[in-house]
């Protein structure tokens, strides 16, 4: 199930929740510049660019094997070929889980076989004086020797070797993976949200569970262990909480096309050809000049143009006649 299982890929048309809408929109994202190389800072809501911009939820990162972006990403597995994210990531710890328990029952049938076939039994055998010696006679009871369990004729050979091999290699490899796993399922963090946390590439509240009332790997209405985690049942997240854990919301009526913000945001941008750095203009401050206008935008304007309009709004200045006193001492 954990092949076949959706891992939670962000359908094409997703919007952001209708109350991040407006804050997503004013928050300012941090992207690679496709065109001109380098990053650039865009003010509007995520986009993943290699999605055809479509919305890409905060939680949500890019799988470049399968080429989607999947919420709660932890990793892509070879094993399963597919990515493991928010709706298979506990069918995928039940994949390890079991497999670990199949290695112990492995282990424990070689043991188990290993010493039953320790045990051989030496039937007695007739002597006689004038052909056998003391000598023949060890050697016929070694080789008519039996043993005391049936099953242990081709106990040593190399298939028991070989199967041995693999199970202590996946006795130990599937030990490791649910150590590692057990991190997830009690901080409710992703493998890729854990490393960017502590490589300081995020905030630490920026992948950080939605809620504490439900466990996010195994679903369910609890955050404690129930009886549901150890059986591959489809995750089920409260109603109420759903949409958040998601990032997202959706349904059939949507666009099948990338989210388009009410307000456009994109072309409030400006770049700059020498540090290759995008920069926000909102609201173009007082004295700018053309070469602080967002020229992606269009608001460039030349320096005769700002003087006229400058020239438009300043009312005009009044003459007023001043009367100079002649050198008889009267006014003119």
């Amino acid at each position: 199930m954990a092949a076949t299982t959706d891992p939670g890929a962000v359908p094409m048309g997703a919007r952001p929740l209708p109350e991040n809408i407006v804050s997503e929109s004013d928050a300012t994202q941090i992207e690679r510049d496709p065109t001109r190389g380098g990053m650039r800072r865009r003010r509007g809501v995520r986009r993943c660019r290699k999605c055809n911009d479509n919305y890409k939820p905060s939680r949500a990162h890019h799988d470049s094997v399968t080429g989607r972006c999947i919420v709660k990403m932890d990793h892509y597995c070879p094993w399963v070929c597919n990515a493991v994210g928010i709706y298979n990531h506990k069918f995928f710890i039940l994949f390890v889980m079991y497999t670990f328990f199949t290695a112990i029952v492995s282990l424990a049938l070689l043991l188990i076989r290993g010493i039953r076939c320790g045990f051989t039994i030496q039937p007695t055998l007739p002597i006689s004086n004038s052909t056998l010696d003391a000598f023949d006679y060890e050697i016929s009871l070694s080789e008519s020797s039996q043993y005391l369990y049936p099953g242990c004729d081709n106990f040593n050979s190399l298939y028991t070797a070989a199967l041995g091999i693999v199970t202590v290699l996946f006795f130990f490899f599937t030990c490791c993976m649910l150590l590692e796993q057990g991190e997830a399922v009690d901080t409710n963090m992703s493998k890729i949200a854990r490393m960017k946390t502590r490589a300081g590439m995020a905030a630490p509240g920026e992948y950080s569970p939605v809620a504490t009332e439900f466990n996010e790997v195994f679903g369910g209405e609890h955050p404690t262990m129930s009886w549901h985690w150890f059986l591959p049942l489809p995750v089920r997240f409260p109603e109420w909480a759903r949409d958040n854990v998601l990032g997202y919301e959706w349904d059939l009526t949507f666009d099948q096309a990338p989210y388009q913000e009410p307000t456009e945001t994109d072309a409030d941008t400006v770049s700059s050809n020498l540090s290759g750095r995008n920069e926000n203009l909102d609201t173009p401050l007082m004295g700018d000049t053309p070469e602080n206008v967002d020229l992606e935008a269009g608001n460039s304007a030349s320096l005769g143009q700002i003087h006229h309009s400058d020239q438009e709004i300043l009312p005009a200045k009044s003459v007023i006649p001043v009367k100079k006193r002649s050198p008889q001492g009267s006014f003119s």
